[in-house]
């Protein structure tokens, strides 16, 4: 009896293994697993299965073409289950019946191969010492996963399932790659993993309702490819190196990257570029960002589209930041990227970007009358700055209104018979308007012009605004020569 005991329980571990493996991989079709290179499905009771338990002598274990009937309940809190140290695997297999486990443990790999689930698939706390592979694997409810930790990789292929609900999963890394299929619902919140890559087959495009990976600490990369998704929650997400968006990756509705932390975030698109509806990154770090657009498929090796997408100077990445509301470490995070890079007229596209933002976030923020009235000022004070001295960044600027006011200093001293030769004994030369302003407005340049001419007393106009070009000269060249060589940024 203690033997047949053993043995019970440890069939009910292989059943957890079975369930824990399946969950992983979720399907939707409710039809018998059939194909013509498939032997035909036997009635297997748990006596049975207890016997071919009893049996192993390698050191695995492989159940095929079986049905097992009747829902399977296993527990450890209400009754110990002993650890299953051989190698488990399940090939063309059905569970009639709900599949429920709580803390078992396997010492090598569980794989999962064409196995349907009838009912409900619901694992917690499950240890699994090698692999975890689910391959074709059908549930016609929800999988569900918690708690657990494998060893290895959890490799899941094919799933068909309303969906997976995988949350505080840890393992060496996650692989999913989900075919044609199309999953409502993905949730990995609270993973733990390596590398986390999830991607459908290289000629289709997967459906996938929501992806939640917020609260996943990926301690490699995040790589999603292939995949058309309605939402994606991706609070607090740690990715340590890369998190790569990859054709032809496309989020319709909403990316959640709240207070994420990726190392760089790489977002590639294969022809025209979608952006999701809604976009947060509120106190999120991006580290290195790229946005950038490709050639399509099947038209790399066109030299009519590749030449468009050379020719197209959009900064995705900065359109990517402005579709989210504002949040100036992302912009400076990105400046800092391009600078990197070799790229500063990007970077300082998107500093004037950044600036223009923040003082109208600033007024669309101030509540009260006396914040509006400063928000107010400040938005006057920071238009001037751009457009005047170009935010310090840009000499041209700078250099137009030096033109302006030359040229404006031409047309007011155009009259010579309102200004006055200073030295009568030098002889006499004709007097230039357009020379007179130069030789004011640059402090540093004598053209001999402004120390024999001057506007009579009598007409203040002219003599204020020649005070008046001295002054603005010295400013507006200063902010030029700091724009040029750059010390003003």
């Amino acid at each position: 009896m203690e033997i047949r005991h053993r043995f019970q329980s440890l069939l009910l571990v292989v059943l957890v293994s079975l369930a824990s493996a399946t969950a992983a991989s979720g399907q939707t079709a409710t039809t018998p697993i059939s194909d013509a290179s498939v032997t035909p499905l036997t009635t297997m009771s748990s006596s049975d299965l207890t016997s071919e338990l009893s049996g192993v002598k390698d050191n695995s274990l492989v159940v095929a073409n079986k049905i097992i009937s009747g829902p399977l309940r296993i527990d450890a809190d209400q009754r110990p289950i002993i650890p299953v140290t051989f190698k488990v695997e399940f090939r063309d297999c059905e569970f009639t019946d709900e599949v429920f486990i709580r803390k078992a443990d396997f010492g090598q790999s569980v794989i999962l191969l064409r196995v349907k689930f009838d009912k409900g698939l619901h694992l917690e706390s499950v240890h699994v010492e090698g692999d975890l592979r689910i391959d074709s694997v059908q549930a016609s409810q929800m999988i569900q996963i918690y708690q657990s930790q494998v060893a290895g990789d959890v490799r899941i292929r094919n799933p068909m399932a309303p969906g997976l609900e995988i949350e505080n999963l840890t393992a060496n890394n996650v692989i999913i790659g989900l075919g044609k299929n199309s999953i409502p619902n993905l949730d990995f919140a609270h993973l733990s993993t390596g590398r986390f890559s999830l991607s459908a087959a290289q000629d289709s495009i997967a459906t996938i309702g929501q992806l939640n990976l917020s609260n996943a600490n990926l301690r490699e990369t995040l790589s999603l490819q292939n995949l058309e998704l309605q939402q994606v929650s991706a609070a607090n997400l740690t990715v340590a190196k890369r998190a790569m968006f990859l054709p032809e990756t496309v989020i319709s509705k909403q990316l959640d990257l709240t207070s994420a932390n990726l190392g760089s975030f790489e977002w590639v698109f294969a022809g025209q570029v979608q952006l999701p509806q809604k976009l947060d990154i509120n106190s999120a770090t991006l580290g290195s960002l790229a946005v950038v657009r490709v050639p399509a498929k099947g038209a790399a090796r066109s030299s009519i589209e590749a030449r468009r997408v050379r020719a197209d100077r959009t900064d995705y990445g900065l359109t990517f930041l402005e579709r989210a509301e504002y949040y100036e470490p992302a912009y400076t995070s990105y400046e800092s990227s391009l600078k990197s890079r070799g790229e500063s007229d990007k970077a300082d596209r998107v500093y004037f970007a950044m600036r223009d933002r923040r003082r109208y976030a600033e007024f669309l923020d101030a509540g009260t009358v006396w914040e509006k009235m400063v928000a107010g000022f400040n938005y006057v004070i920071g238009f001037g700055h751009k457009w005047f001295f170009g935010y310090g960044r840009a000499w041209v600027y700078p250099l137009l209104w030096c033109v302006v006011f030359v040229l404006l200093g031409g047309f007011i001293f155009r009259d010579s018979e309102r200004m006055q030769r200073l030295e009568d004994e030098t002889p006499a030369r004709v007097f230039s308007p357009v020379w007179y302003s130069l030789d004011i407005f640059v402090p540093i340049l004598s053209l001999g012009v402004a120390k024999n001419w001057r506007p009579k007393q009598e007409y203040r106009l002219l003599y204020f605004y020649s005070k008046f070009l001295s002054l603005i000269g010295l400013i507006f060249i200063s902010a030029m020569v700091g724009a040029l060589t750059g010390t003003l940024k």
